[in-house]
């Protein structure tokens, strides 16, 4: 006779069955046709198989902070962010069946994270957690023992089984969060391709529209927008008189119900005389392709405002798989034959299937002398084949710019300019790069202390960057336009100990009733590249959260001993080789 326990190892059993299934099944999907490999076309857009089957991964009530496909810096967002009512500790449970397939930590990204692979051919992850289930955290801990490393991504040799609502781990603010939240996506698990989670039907209030808060035209050639031959923002409904070809980009947003954030929309369509003449959703997107949100976004005004503005047209480096309407070119003109008065019509949906639609119309000022057909509308700054290499050179000649292949996602001339004896200028920052450039600097004196940081237009530093010394020449890599100063980096990470453990002696510390032995770990210059600490010669692990610039031992892992004195040693180094060490002994 079948009792509970047996039940529940039989469905255990039958789920991870049902997942060697499933990963067979998928493996067959791909086939060999002409020597290449065919995909499926069921999953080339979105998720084909069952929707239902997957459950809240929080006991709270569903609020979010982000949604699916919303702009990021250098990518769409690929999940979910569940508000965790300002706090850490809430469980996460299991939103299928499944596996634990991945495990994740990491100082940046996605923190401490979790992916679940279930029968459904679905996998779920849940990021910026604070910890693990109790077996994955000491399976997890005892692998960074052994590899004495802070940082994993691996696929465990041990099963770890859940069904669905177990708790699998606790909420957090690890890795990248902004602030306490869950971070959850769907992925297909064949392709690891991200889903649209809200298309599983979570209860999220959501009863508002999207909001279009404008519309950007952008002339093309010498054309012109109500007299002015620049980008334009139009925010309300109206007449707009035009010459020559543009083309649209839209400001638009998403709000729900019980919160006050802004998300990404769902889905846009833009029409011209009720001819639909472009389209795009967000059922799916692409981990390979993901940067290419910089050509999606006008990225002049993303770069500089931080809005929700999507170009209602494809730019030819853009290998995005959410379009399913477009044009050529996607340029609006008067043909000069029929008529030379046109109707936009631009509509914006929520997930939830709440829109919203606006509608402009478009005066040619002069049909004879400004028609221009669609195939023939190009930008002049078009200059390059973006498909060859190019090596662009400054007009003192000490900066040299290789640029790969496709580096950028339209034609254009890129200019390189020595502004003066510390600083240069490689294109402008509203330009976003595809691949990375390298940059060659002749006259900077090159050392290991050598460092570059691009400065914003406000005066404010960006990134830092580091290179190499070729030939006395000082190299690197970017993926970033605009200005840049050099500058030397021989001031070393700061560590102290956290002021609970002091004690009148500056290199003694007591860590007596506390759960963890923690330090304070900060660098003004391009940041930590690596830290180690040892007990009494021995390695223990220090956990390492770079935005609160704080490393810590957790006493429960025992690597210590209770009531004694014993000698700590942390050596940390920077990314242009400073090193910093704190040597001293701890009362545990």
């Amino acid at each position: 006779m079948w009792n509970t326990s047996h039940f529940r190892l039989f469905v255990r059993c039958a789920a991870l069955c049902s997942l060697l299934l499933q990963d067979a099944q998928s493996l067959a999907v791909c086939q060999i046709e002409n020597g290449r490999v065919r995909q499926d076309s069921t999953s080339s857009r979105g998720w084909a198989g069952n929707r239902d089957g997957v459950a809240s991964p929080l006991n709270i009530p569903l609020i979010l902070a982000g949604n699916f496909g919303e702009l990021r810096a250098d990518h769409f967002h690929t999940g979910l962010d569940f508000k965790t009512e300002g706090r850490e500790g809430f469980p996460v449970l299991a939103a299928t069946d499944g596996v634990i397939s991945r495990i994740k930590i990491s100082p940046y990204g996605y923190g401490r994270a979790l992916y679940m692979s279930g029968p459904q051919g679905l996998t779920t992850v849940y990021a910026h957690l604070r910890e693990f289930a109790p077996a994955i955290e000491q399976w997890a801990v005892d692998l960074q023992y052994k590899q004495q490393q802070f940082e994993l991504d691996t696929r465990p040799s041990q099963s770890f089984v859940f069904e669905t609502g177990d708790t699998i781990g606790w909420s957090g603010n690890s890795g990248g969060s902004g602030g306490p939240h869950l971070h959850f996506e769907i992925r297909e698990t064949s392709t690891q391709k991200p889903l649209n989670p809200l298309l599983w039907q979570f209860e999220i209030a959501d009863e508002t529209d999207p909001e279009l808060r404008g519309i950007w035209l952008l002339p093309m050639g010498n054309g012109s927008i109500n007299g002015r031959q620049r980008p334009v923002k139009l925010e309300r409904e109206g007449v707009v008189v035009a010459a020559g070809g543009f083309r649209v980009a839209i400001d638009a947003l998403d709000r729900l119900d019980a919160a006050p954030n802004s998300c990404g929309i769902y889905k846009a369509e833009m029409r011209v005389d009720e001819e639909l003449v472009h389209a795009w959703e967000l059922d799916t997107l692409d981990f390979s392709v993901n940067r290419d949100m910089n050509a999606h976004a006008y990225f002049p005004a993303w770069s500089s405002t931080g809005e929700q503005v999507h170009r209602m047209h494809r730019l030819p480096g853009n290998r995005l798989p959410i379009y399913t309407r477009q044009t050529t070119s996607g340029a609006i003109s008067c043909d000069g034959l029929a008529k030379c008065q046109t109707s936009l019509s631009i509509k914006v949906w929520d997930v939830h299937g709440n829109a919203v639609q606006k509608e402009w119309i478009v005066v040619w000022k002069s049909a004879a002398s400004d028609s221009i057909a669609l195939a023939s509308v190009k930008d002049p700054a078009e200059l390059n084949d973006r498909s060859l290499s190019h090596v662009v050179r400054s007009n003192e000649g000490s900066i040299e710019v290789r640029c790969p292949p496709r580096a950028f996602y339209h034609d254009f001339s890129l200019e390189v300019l020595d502004t003066d004896v510390s600083s240069f200028q490689i294109g402008t920052s509203d330009t976003p790069l595809s691949k990375p450039l390298e940059v060659r600097v002749d006259r900077l004196d090159c050392s290991p202390k050598t460092v570059v940081c691009s400065v914003a237009d406000d005066g404010s530093i960006g990134g830092w960057y580091t290179g190499e010394c070729r030939n006395g020449a000082f190299v690197f890599t970017t993926r970033e336009l605009g200005k840049y100063e050099w500058a030397m980096d021989s001031v070393p990470p700061r560590i102290s100990a956290h002021r609970r453990h002091r004690t009148n002696d500056d290199f003694v510390l007591v860590a007596k009733n506390t759960e963890e032995l923690r330090f304070n770990l900060s660098d003004d210059g391009l940041g930590i590249s690596n830290f180690k600490a040892t007990l009494d010669g021995k390695w223990i692990l220090m956990r390492w959260d770079p935005k609160r610039e704080r490393i810590w031992y957790s006493l429960s892992d025992g690597r210590h001993k209770t009531g004694e004195r014993q000698q700590l040693e942390i050596n940390a180094t920077d990314d242009a080789g400073n090193e910093v060490r704190w040597f001293g002994w701890v009362q545990f």
